[in-house]
């Protein structure tokens, strides 16, 4: 049992060195000019469109958005991206659609990002603005009237709101702001076509 959590402790150390993943990240992504590149094989036109969608509203697969997904994960937001799309079936039409369609479910997913980014950014601007408010509130009365009701009201009330609002900056906003870069790298994603060698 104690060679087993050794190696484990082993294992657990080899791989979460830094040094390991940029190695990784170097042998498998990075090209010459900086750039990363996803590599994608599609055999068939069905690997790529999803069977239920038809034109003019023609959609990609999930599992292929999940694939780049995963893929770009590991890389930090400020490398550009490459999809490399190694297939023999696409005419030069078709690739002028996939490129659209990939371009355009980024830009949508960045709207919906932006939106709650916004969201966000307002909710956390007004509890501040309800924390100093109950905290004006709290100084007033404590300082001019005895109530220890009131002032235990709005103690809690100032206190509660504040704590609010910067559990909601450090959670959920600052995720939200590396989703959104995460999206944008994605959107700025240069779209390839390789042909398969035989």
């Amino acid at each position: 049992m104690d060679g087993i959590k050794k190696k484990v402790k082993e294992k657990i150390k080899k791989y979460s060195k830094e040094e390991y993943l940029n190695g990784y990240i170097k042998n498998e992504f990075l090209t010459d000019d900086g750039r990363a590149d996803i590599l994608l094989n599609i055999d068939k036109e069905e690997d790529l469109f999803d069977s239920r969608t038809s034109e003019p509203q023609l959609a990609i697969n999930n599992s292929i958005y999940e694939y780049i997904d995963e893929k770009s994960s590991m890389l930090n937001n400020d490398i550009y991206l490459k999809l490399c799309i190694i297939s023999g079936v696409f005419n030069s039409k078709d690739k002028g659609k996939i490129k659209h369609i990939i371009s355009e479910h980024y830009a949508i997913e960045l709207y919906k990002a932006q939106k709650e980014y916004k969201r966000y950014k307002n909710k956390i601007f007004a509890l501040v603005l309800s924390g100093l408010f109950f905290l004006t509130c709290y100084a007033i009365i404590a300082l001019n009237f005895s109530s220890k009701f009131f002032i235990e009201v709005f103690g809690f009330l100032f206190s509660f709101t504040l704590w609010e609002a910067f559990e909601t900056y450090i959670y959920t906003f600052n995720d939200i702001k590396l989703e959104r870069e995460s999206i944008t790298q994605k959107l700025l994603m240069d779209v390839e076509f390789t042909n398969k060698e035989n």
